[in-house]
């Protein structure tokens, strides 16, 4: 090449980086040096050649760091390039000290320190998983300054990383259930603020990996819920939004304990404010495991009053009808309530095997004969065939039921003295009121 065309080139270059960055950047002690290496590293960029970039930006990072931040953006591919094809691991570890420097640097002379630090630690992740405690502390800072604003998908690290902490008792059960609260909270506020569906979707997404980990762990303890929630709700007894995020974490446990004095404090604190459906049934939930039935059916009658989403009244009907049969033991009006679920819900398998425990509980009594009472056991076990046949997801339960009670069935020696035989139609009388077919023991 002529040293004319050359003249050209570093002519050409110089124009090109004062129109890109401008007269308001720091462009170091020796500023048409400057250019020449920002552009010169550049082009090996585009092109893919990292080998080749790696001089010219080394000169960009040491001399002039707030020239441009595209230092810091190309600076993660090229050193990333480098840890990848790192000769051995001593070369590769300075390689990642490198990489540090990138995020430190760019935090330096450009701030955006949340974003940044939530890289940093996503990159200290995959390059030194075993370095978790300092990883997590980095996304701490980097959670603790953005906010509202963090990056959705460090989030879900933030999480992953303090549930694996927890499992090796670093953390306690309480601060992974203050985590879970605070990551959802943003997570919460960045769906309903953005105008993005693309976004949106990956946002959710990560809520619902975020959800999944802490239902998970052993942390999503209504113990530490309690403990950690209950002096804040004293404190603090007209927080609606307190007492409805309460509500929430208590309904993902298991055991009275969850629904016991804290939840029912918080399900009134929301109902007093909004009488919504959902306040009404988890007062109504609550009352039914403290076994006050009365007050219980109240607020269920009232859910189903307010509710106007079809599926999830006909969700409260079955609690209804749980009630009366488990507490009250009133089996035709259990019988008459759960019918109301299918009628909404034709494919609710709990339904019918609700139905069928009912008749098993309140039907032994239907019947003059003894081969009429044991008549009762056919539409039991319709129940529970139909149940299995509508919704797979009771067939477990269901086909342990079918066997239990079809040991009950009249044998073919009692229908020949009643003249009834298999296959026949057969009505079962009482308050049952139910047609069945023939089917004797075998």
């Amino acid at each position: 090449m002529k040293l004319k065309e050359i003249i050209l080139i570093i002519a050409g270059s110089l124009m090109i980086g004062s129109v890109i960055y401008g007269q308001d950047r720091d462009m170091g002690d020796d500023p048409e040096r400057c250019r020449i290496n920002l552009s010169t590293y550049t082009e090996f960029f585009n092109q893919g050649n990292f080998k080749d970039a790696i001089t010219a930006w080394r000169w960009c990072f040491n001399n002039c760091p707030g020239s441009t931040r595209n230092i810091y953006i190309n600076g993660v591919d090229i050193i990333e390039y480098y840890i990848e094809n790192a000769p051995d691991d001593k070369t590769k570890e300075t390689y990642i000290d490198t990489l540090m420097m990138v995020y430190d640097q760019r935090i330096k002379y450009y701030d955006q320190k949340s974003m940044v630090l939530g890289r940093k630690a996503i990159a200290l992740l995959k390059h030194r998983p075993a370095e978790l405690v300092e990883a997590y502390e980095i996304m701490k800072k980097s959670f603790d300054v953005g906010g509202n604003q963090t990056e959705f998908h460090v989030l879900g690290y933030y999480k992953n990383i303090a549930v694996v902490l927890f499992e090796n008792d670093v953390l306690n059960a309480e601060e992974i259930v203050t985590l879970y609260s605070e990551i959802t909270d943003v997570l919460n506020f960045q769906i309903e603020n953005s105008d993005d569906k693309n976004r949106t979707s990956r946002v959710e997404a990560v809520k619902e990996r975020v959800e999944e980990l802490f239902v998970n762990s052993n942390a999503a303890d209504c113990d530490a819920i309690i403990s950690l929630f209950g002096p804040q709700l004293k404190n603090n007894p007209e927080d609606i939004e307190l007492a409805k995020k309460i509500i929430d974490l208590l309904d993902r446990g298991e055991g009275d304990e969850c629904k016991g004095d804290l939840y029912m404090k918080a399900a009134i604190i929301v109902y007093n404010d909004e009488k919504t459906a959902g306040a009404a049934l988890s007062i109504a939930q609550s009352y039914f495991r403290k076994n006050e039935s009365e007050k219980a059916e109240e607020f269920y009658l009232e859910a189903i009053e307010l509710e106007e989403d079809d599926l999830r009244k006909a969700d409260i009907y079955y609690e209804l009808a749980l009630l009366y049969f488990g507490q009250l033991n009133q089996y035709p009006r259990a019988r008459s309530t759960v019918r109301n679920t299918i009628s909404i819900n034709p494919n609710h398998g709990r339904a019918y095997m609700l139905i069928g425990r009912i008749y098993a509980a309140g039907g032994r009594d239907c019947g003059e004969t003894s081969f009429e009472r044991k008549a009762i056991w056919w539409v039991v076990v319709d129940q529970f065939v139909r149940a299995r046949n509508i919704d797979p997801s009771v067939m477990d339960d269901a086909n342990e039921f079918i066997t239990r009670y079809s040991a009950n069935f009249p044998t073919q020696e009692e229908g020949f003295w009643e003249d009834v035989h298999e296959g026949d139609t057969f009505t079962v009388g009482c308050w049952i009121n139910e047609k069945t077919t023939v089917r004797y023991l075998k």
